[in-house]
């Protein structure tokens, strides 16, 4: 910005830098959200969408694959307290009431988890897809994918049968890539058409 600009557009009174800005500057790939080959997914949260009919030994399954690459499971249920099927017990440390997709770096749908119309549950896997988060479903999990409109093969969404290892590598990449940017055309589209000057 020229200092011209720079008087223009501050408060009375404020300095404005001095000098040009420099000519030979590098880009960090430590600072990047861009990148080309995944990374680690230490430190990353991964938000499983479950309820009473979930298959739970698989979200443990997934927890212990996740947490040995240094990443977290955080389950999410239409409401608190805990999950239990059969012999298997599972802490919703998330509400569906509270969850946002700014939480988590990718969520996965459990098999066995009702295709609700919650709005709720669309409202949160809808703002993971647009903030081109992974996303991913094992099981009849990807139906609830579906119902919030959200395409089984789309960009970034991880689909299998089980959470068996080709899934969790498949997620631990997309999730290594940090966000999918090739959905970002279709996420940044205007629904509605500019309008034509006459």
């Amino acid at each position: 910005m020229s200092t011209r600009t720079c008087a223009r557009r501050s408060p009375p009174g404020s300095a404005c830098p001095k000098g040009s800005p420099p000519k030979d500057v590098t880009l960090s790939p430590a600072l990047s959200q861009v990148v080309t080959e995944p990374g680690p997914i230490a430190s990353r949260k991964i938000g499983v969408i479950a309820d009473t009919g979930s298959d739970l030994a698989s979200i443990d399954k997934l927890r212990r694959a996740v947490t040995r690459l240094g990443a977290s499971v955080l389950v999410i249920a239409p409401v608190g307290g805990v999950l239990s099927r059969g012999s298997h017990r599972e802490t919703a440390e998330r509400a569906l009431l509270t969850a946002r997709s700014i939480e988590f770096d990718a969520l996965v749908v459990a098999g066995g988890t009702t295709a609700a119309s919650d709005i709720k549950l669309v409202l949160v896997l809808q703002e993971a897809y647009r903030h081109a988060k992974a996303l991913g479903a094992w099981g009849s999990g990807a139906a609830v994918l579906e119902a919030a409109g959200i395409s089984a093969d789309g960009p970034g969404v991880v689909t299998g049968d089980s959470v068996a290892k080709p899934f969790i590598d498949q997620l631990a990449t997309a999730v290594g890539l940090h966000r999918v940017w090739d959905r970002t055309p279709a996420v940044m589209a205007s629904a509605v058409p500019p309008a034509t000057r006459a």
